[in-house]
């Protein structure tokens, strides 16, 4: 049985490095080409890591935060860094939108572009190389954020070509909200694009595939929506398109487990106009709920292009349950197959795993919400 202390505990799973590369915690990592890019809350901006020696990485290069924005999402493909830029919690002076950087040099980064968005900003992108990138944006008029399509084809003026919502955000166009004031419909994301298909998380309005055919008018194809009786805040929705399974998380967002039942869900997408939950993704939990901090589902690898594809085990951060690692090759029943969790840093109730991604070579990158350390792992059970 797995202890909920502060230690450190791992299983199938092979530490390689831990490396302080900031003094902030950090919201996602990427890796491209043998650098991790980690975006940082607030206080940090970006930080280029090279991990050509994964059991040595070396800090290379930091873009300072935009104001007092924070930039704690990150995307990089095709020589192109973006970056959020996204008002945190109050703090003034903020500038909302999205900024686009060269970095066909990661130790030299030129901001070469800027989008601004208008309202709070930017919250999450999808960016794999291409003309178009997809982002989760706050607009003037809307209720919350929505879904945009951004054209990258002058990257020194990315544009917003369209748009899509679900009905009752539209609050300057006259429509009416269809929620319970207790609830928050907000395009969480990231939007997450598989061909011509784009798979979004709601927050409490559930998830939605889209088809984006044609790139100037998405239209929705399914809209899930469980909350309630099950708690809110859909966040990522992975498909496994080989498999016509989708993996959905729903964040946990309380300390101490205080709001309603969340999971990581399994959907049958056979027949994608009608998705259907044939099972939850269930971890060893006991203990946790008294451990301080967030426990619960977060980020999730996402099998981006160029990095580990993977559609019979899922990498799921657990705040303070660190990764786990999850089978989901009996889709009915998904079982554990190998977790790491970091001791809890100085100065922190508990650890607060936030992001994963694992690399083409199958090494894992993790990063701590509040902690400013990077860890290398390798996953050793796979059977």
């Amino acid at each position: 049985m797995l202890s909920a202390d502060h230690g450190e505990h791992s299983w199938n799973v092979k530490l390689i490095s831990k490396t302080r590369i900031a003094s902030e915690g950090a919201g996602q990592i990427v890796v491209e080409k043998n650098v991790a890019y980690i975006a940082h809350l607030i206080g940090e901006g970006i930080t280029m890591v090279d991990v050509s020696d994964p059991g040595s990485p070396k800090v290379i290069a930091k873009v300072a935060p935009p104001l007092r924005s924070h930039s704690h999402k990150v995307q990089v493909a095709d020589d192109l860094m973006l970056v959020n830029n996204e008002r945190y919690k109050k703090n003034e002076p903020w500038v909302g939108g999205l900024r686009v950087f060269d970095v066909a040099d990661p130790a030299s980064p030129r901001e070469i572009g800027f989008l601004e968005t208008g309202g709070k900003g930017v919250h999450r992108m999808w960016y794999t190389g291409g003309r178009y990138a997809h982002i989760t944006a706050h607009q003037d008029g809307f209720t919350d954020y929505i879904y945009c399509i951004v054209d990258l084809s002058d990257p020194t003026k990315p544009e917003i070509v369209s748009r899509f919502w679900l009905p009752g955000m539209h609050e300057a166009g006259g429509e009416q909200r269809t929620w319970d004031q207790d609830k928050r419909f907000r395009a969480h994301g990231p939007p997450m694009v598989c061909g011509d298909r784009v798979y979004l998380g709601w927050t409490d309005g559930g998830f939605t595939t889209l088809d984006i055919s044609d790139i100037l008018h998405p239209k929705m194809l399914a809209h899930l929506n469980f909350c309630p009786p099950f708690g809110g805040l859909f966040h990522t929705v992975l498909p496994l398109p080989r498999r016509d399974l989708l993996v959905v998380t729903q964040e946990a967002h309380v300390d101490f487990c205080q709001e309603p039942e969340k999971y990581a869900w399994i959907i049958d997408n056979r027949v994608e106009t009608n998705p259907i939950p044939v099972s939850t993704i269930q971890v060893e939990s006991e203990g946790f709920d008294r451990k301080g901090g967030r426990f619960g589902p977060h980020n999730i690898h996402e099998n981006r292009p160029g990095s580990f594809i993977d559609d019979e085990y899922v990498y799921i951060t657990y705040f303070n349950g660190g990764l786990r690692i999850i089978d989901i090759r009996d889709k009915y029943r998904p079982r554990e197959a190998g977790w790491f969790i970091p001791a809890c840093p100085e100065g922190q109730s508990a650890v607060q795993t936030n992001d994963v991604f694992v690399d083409d070579h199958g090494l894992i990158y993790l990063v701590d919400r509040w902690d400013g350390s990077m860890y290398i792992l390798r996953f050793t059970g796979r059977e």
